[in-house]
């Protein structure tokens, strides 16, 4: 589409808040008041089950040809800009989005990945699966001996006439207990270099044979999960991209990763959420420093000097990261930085969210680590708080994105390596043994 043909932001935004007005659920809605709750029960489906509300929210606004506002047309997007979709969440303000962030890692992640490296069949049909709210897609990449060393995947796929055959394990993958499909990295050359000898496939999560184990984590939830791939058999055309070639789609995946999380996707921007309090504008942790006020006023530190500089710390916090994705995103499509500039975003994003946790913390005293049975807010925080850490490890580590930034963008010299070069099968790596898996 030309840019003489798309709609000017102000009549989309419009045009988006009478759709929202009249077919999104507002904040609170309940009962036959919610659009979502109205359709689940009408297709006898249950209204309270999380991961139905969430495809069915996403399939309304498939419905009302609001879905993939920044995918192509011709796979079920709209064809716009990043701007349309910043017009889009602001009009969504006071409406309960919440459900769609089990999508943000779909649209923001996978789906630029099958747009890049996927045949046109591919793209026809999982692209608009996942805009019609039907599949949620999830990462296989990690694995329980790897660590940081993705290129070192001991899950392999072996061809077997028509189809690959998987075996082995995955871990710590987001949304691994309500994905319905996975990009999958698996070793299919044992005699090539790490790098050169791995493919990236497209796998059905309710394929016999994959087990997947939600993790228990210290606040209490299984966001995590470990996958067990026994003998999983998927179609031959199930491979993304070009066989031994994976190392090409995944480091592009963990580029739109990177984007995503730090704010410079140009496919997908996190809806707003439910506040926790009036004065909380719902946008997410990094940009709404009011909460914080509410809380020192709450906790009686208001005058406090020491708590009005954090809170003022909180504030440029947030401001630089609502400038810095976007910034960034810019300079790349423009061609000023390369795509690892993304990892710019995912560092401070991730170190930011930390000092913002410590600042909660700090404020909150007492009561956010040990709290009322009924302090819903309190206890927010402190588990929030325990999870804190978790920012400077997922899509990659604070040292994996410092090393990216180091090498790939500044163009400074890498480490020495001793396993680059030789086949794979000569590295020494960890194994899991048979049938160790905990329970």
């Amino acid at each position: 589409m030309s840019t003489t043909d798309i709609e000017p932001v102000e009549d989309f935004q419009a045009r988006a808040a009478a759709f929202i007005a009249a077919n999104l659920p507002r904040i609170g809605a309940t009962g036959g008041d919610n659009p979502v709750t109205r359709r689940l029960v009408a297709e006898g489906k249950d209204p309270g089950d999380h991961v139905l509300r969430a495809k069915a929210l996403q399939a309304i606004i498939y419905d009302g040809g609001f879905a993939g506002l920044c995918y192509p047309v011709a796979y079920g997007g709209q064809g716009l800009t990043p701007t349309h979709m910043a017009a889009w969440n602001r009009a969504c303000r006071g409406y309960d989005m919440s459900g769609l962030g089990l999508f943000g890692m779909t649209y923001g992640m996978i789906g630029p990945t099958i747009l890049e490296f996927g045949t046109e069949e591919q793209k026809q049909r999982h692209i608009r699966g996942f805009l019609t709210g039907e599949n949620i897609w999830v990462q296989f990449l990690s694995e329980p001996t790897g660590g940081s060393d993705l290129a070192g995947v001991l899950t392999r796929a072996d061809r077997d006439g028509d189809e690959w055959i998987i075996n082995g394990s995955k871990i710590w993958t987001s949304l691994g207990d309500v994905g319905d499909y996975g990009m999958c990295v698996a070793r299919t050359n044992w005699d090539a270099p790490k790098h050169s000898g791995i493919s990236v496939f497209l796998v059905p999560v309710h394929s016999p044979g994959l087990e997947v184990q939600p993790l228990r984590l210290s606040n209490g939830s299984t966001g995590f999960c470990q996958e067990f791939f026994t003998d999983v058999r998927i179609p031959a055309d199930h491979l993304i991209g070009t066989l031994n070639d994976g190392w090409t789609v995944a480091s592009r995946l963990l580029v739109h990763e990177r984007n995503s999380v730090g704010g410079g996707s140009e496919y997908w921007q996190a809806p707003p959420t439910p506040p926790r309090n009036p004065d909380e504008e719902g946008e997410g942790i990094m940009s709404a420093p009011a909460n914080l006020v509410d809380l020192a006023r709450r906790r009686g530190k208001a005058d406090d000097p020491r708590t009005r500089q954090l809170v003022a710390e909180a504030h440029t916090l947030a401001k630089v990261n609502s400038q810095l994705g976007p910034r960034v995103a810019r300079a790349m499509r423009l061609g000023v930085l390369p795509p690892p500039a993304g990892s710019f975003l995912k560092l401070f994003n991730s170190s930011a969210a930390i000092r913002r946790n410590d600042i909660e913390f700090a404020i909150g005293g007492t009561p956010t680590a040990i709290w009322e049975t009924d302090d819903r807010d309190s206890r927010s925080r402190g588990l929030g708080f325990l999870m804190r850490q978790a920012g400077s490890i997922l899509s990659g580590t604070t040292e994996i994105q410092k090393n990216i930034i180091s090498e790939r963008v500044l163009g400074l010299p890498r480490e020495p390596a001793t396993d680059t070069k030789v086949p794979f099968r000569e590295v020494k790596h960890n194994t899991m043994p048979t049938g160790d898996r905990p329970r």
